[in-house]
Order: C-alpha cells, then structure tokens, then sequence
C-alpha cells in the first residue's frame, strides 16, 4: 500500500486525528505554560539548555559552572568561570537540541516547539504499535489516552530530554513490532541473510542506542531486544544479531573514543552513573534522590579540577554503593519495595518539574492537575491490569518487545538505582497501549447498550423527543 492509499484508509485517517489531537492539545499547553530554562531556576533544564548552546556555538560537550544559581541569585559553584569537559549525562538530547539552536539563534521557544512535535509524533506511534498488536478501535483509544494524559501533556512544555526519549522509545518499538520481530518479515530462512531486513535490525539497533544516549538507563534494553531477535530466529539469528550490535555501536563508539580522548577514560555510559548509584545505596538512603548525598560524595573531592572530581566521584560512587549494597542485603530487599513505591507514588512529575523555582501554576490548580494526572495514569493501570486476558500473549516476542518496558524499569529504578515519579515515563507507553483493548471492551459495551435503549434513534433525536409522551 502506498503512503497516499494508506492515508485515505480508515487506519491513516485515525493516524492523522490522534496526532492532531495530540498536537493541538500540546501546543495549547505551551501557550500557557512555558518555563524557561534562563530564568534563574536551578533544574535540569538548565543543563539541556547551556549544554546544547555550547554545543551550538562550537565550544563541544561541556560543564559551564557559571549557570548554576540557588533560589536567592547566588551563583553555587563561585570560584568556578571556566568551561570544562564532561560526560555527566547522556549526550543524545543536548546534541538534538544545538541543531535547533543553531538554527534558530539559541530559541527556548523553537526547542519546547520540537518537544511538541516530537510529543504528538509518540503519540502516532503509539496508535500504529496498539494497531499492529490488537483492533483499531484499541488503536484509537491508545492514542487518545496518550494525547490527553495531562503528565505527557505537562512535560512537553519543559526543556527535559523525557519527550524526546519517549518518541525513539516509541520509533524503536514501532520499528519491532513490524519488522524486526514480525514473522512476516522472516518469513523463509533465505530471508535472514539478505541486505534488506539485515539494513532494518542494523537500523533499529542505531536508534536503540542512540535512545539509550537520551535517557541512559535504556542502553541495557538493547540485551532484551537481542534476545528477542534470538527467540524468534534461532539458529538463523547470526547475522541479524551482528547487524544489530553493528547498529549500536556506531553510536557507542563514536561517545566512547571521545571520552577516552576528551576525559583521558574509557567511559562508555557517563559520569552521572556512579552518583546515581551511591543515592540509592547508602547507609542514609530512602530509596529516593538525594542531592545531600551527591554533594556528600563530591565533598570528598572538592580541592580537584571539575574534570577529575567528576571522574573520581563517579569511580567512589560506584564503589561505595557496590559496597553497602553487598555489606547489607536485608537492607537492600527492605529497600526494593520503597524505591517501587517512589516510582509509582503519583504522576506529579508532568506539573512538579513545570512548577521547579519559577512556579507557572498556583499552588492549588497545581494539586488538582496533580490529582487529575494521577488518577487517568492510575486509571489506565487498573484498566491494563483487569483487561490482562485480552493483550497476554506470552508466546509473542511483539508482545514482549513493548510489554518488556515494564519490568525492565521496575528493575533498574527498584532495585539499581532509585524511585522518583520521573523515572516511570517511558511506561506510559505500554501503559497505554496494554490499556487499549479494556477500553475498547468498554466502548463496545457502551455502544451495545446504547443501541439496545436508543435502537436506530441518534443521540440528538433522542434530546430532542425526551419527555414527549408516546403517541
């Protein structure tokens, strides 16, 4: 089918009304609230940005100390003027984010508008992921749950690399759902050694990496994808699996020689892992974020150039929590179910990072929306949950490509590292497609119901005769 054909069909119709409705509903958004990341607040918003225009004006990847200010104005590293290089985080968003700046002289405004975009465009994907696994109509409602979950919503008007991660989270799972892991695409064995479909899983395992650059936590999704190809192909895997791990490492060496170039180590993850680690692992922990922690750790290196404390504190890091996590098990396993709970706690993220130093909602419009964010991703939960009969296909690797995001991130946040509602993002999108064929159930029931009181009569004709006595 053509692109033109496919688009006139009743599938590209609904494709192109999620997307808008997703698309008007994001820009709405932003014409109401949008933070910007110059105004004095201290988030990471402001390392996106100055990142990304450093990027932009040829100064490479690099940690700028003069932007960090506490609330009063006051700068936070004083005696630092000098840019240094880094690999705190993930390089991918901050890469995207100096093309638009280089085009558009350093626009917040042009950077939140391709968050928009890129919010709607998951949105789309979402819909054709529920389309491949289910019906239409769960198609449909996949992509209507996902255009208005307020927390999706929310998180397109600030300057985080969440959005942009969640449309290659969603092109990566599009990409196996139909090709990949799809039989038809193996459908003989000659098939797993030609250049075509070899071209694809050398495609996918690019953008996998490169998502896995965007949001960190995601490169050690590309092992369960392997395994996927593995079980579907068996012994004609080979070559498939060579293409995908060639696909990855074109964007994990390129990283991985800059570092040991520009930061004298051989780093193929970042900076930012050990101390991520030791706020998850210590004898002060809650299973939450602390930046107590982070500044205890860095502490311990203050008198060294930024470079080499950044080096020296992920390296303690790492090892402190390596340490306390082997020297107390029962604490960790006391700790697992906390963590869960901090990521699952509420859908706040969406307003609280719109409300970060520089609040754009009142205190209290801030709770309802919380509430409201809240109770639709709870809401989809509960639906996913007591519709499980109708998606569980265990003997489906499609399924377990989308449906793998879930557990996967309940591991990394509940037992490697630490819960905060901003982690469980990247599971609005098999939230939402797993949601799709309860509330199709419910659709159907409703529209049968409808038709059983109101046979042929429409809904207005109905309105318009209520109360008027038979003849």
């Amino acid at each position: 089918m053509t692109v033109r054909r496919y688009f006139s069909s009743p599938d590209g119709r609904w494709l192109i009304a999620v997307f808008a409705l997703a698309l008007v509903v994001r820009l709405l958004a932003l014409a109401y609230v949008h933070p910007d990341p110059r105004d004095g607040r201290y988030d990471d918003s402001v390392w996106y940005d100055t990142t990304a225009r450093h990027l932009a004006a040829g100064d490479g990847y690099a940690f700028d100390p003069t932007v960090w200010v506490a609330a009063d104005g006051s700068r936070i590293y004083p005696d630092e003027n000098e840019l240094s290089p880094t690999a705190l985080w993930p390089p991918g968003y901050p890469l995207t984010l100096a093309v638009v700046y280089a085009l558009t002289g350093d626009s917040v405004s042009a950077g939140q508008l391709l968050n928009v975009l890129f919010g709607a465009a998951t949105v789309a994907l979402v819909f054709l992921i529920a389309r491949r696994l289910f019906d239409r109509t769960a198609a449909v409602l996949a992509g209507v749950s996902l255009a208005l979950l307020p927390s999706h919503v929310m998180f397109t008007t600030v300057l985080l690399s969440e959005t942009y991660f969640g449309f290659l989270l969603a092109a990566a799972l599009a990409i196996a759902v139909y090709g990949v892991l799809d039989p038809g695409m193996w459908s003989t064995r000659v098939r797993a050694q030609q250049a075509a479909p070899l071209l694809v899983v050398f495609g996918l395992g690019a953008l996998m990496a490169f998502a896995g650059y965007v949001r960190g936590e995601f490169l050690a999704y590309g092992g369960v994808l392997a395994l996927l190809v593995l079980w579907r192909l068996g012994r004609d895997a080979v070559l498939p699996l060579a293409a995908l791990a060639a696909g990855a490492a074109i964007i994990i060496v390129p990283w991985t020689v800059r570092n040991a170039i520009t930061m004298d180590e051989l780093i193929v993850g970042t900076t930012g892992a050990g101390r991520v680690m030791y706020q998850g692992h210590n004898p002060e922990t809650d299973g939450g974020p602390s930046l107590i922690a982070t500044g205890q750790l860095e502490a311990q290196f203050a008198d060294l150039p930024r470079k080499q404390l950044e080096l020296e504190s992920n390296k303690e890091g790492s090892r402190l929590a390596r340490e306390w996590a082997l020297d107390h098990p029962v604490e960790e396993l006391r700790l697992i179910p906390k963590r869960l709970y901090r990521l699952f706690r509420s859908d706040e993220s969406g307003v609280t990072w719109v409300q970060s130093n520089k609040p754009w909602l009142g205190a209290e419009g801030a709770d309802k929306l919380i509430r409201l964010s809240s109770f639709a991703f709870f809401g989809l939960i509960a639906v996913a949950l007591a519709s499980a009969r109708l998606w569980w296909r265990p003997r489906d690797p499609r399924f377990w490509a989308v449906f793998g995001i879930v557990p996967f991130y309940m591991l990394i946040f509940g037992v490697l590292f630490l819960g905060d509602p901003r982690y469980h993002y990247a599971l609005y999108i098999p939230i939402t497609v797993f949601a799709s064929p309860g509330l199709a159930a419910l659709w159907r029931l409703t529209v049968e119901q409808w038709r059983s009181v109101a046979g042929e009569r429409s809904l207005m004709s109905i309105l318009r005769t209520y109360g008027t006595p038979a003849p």
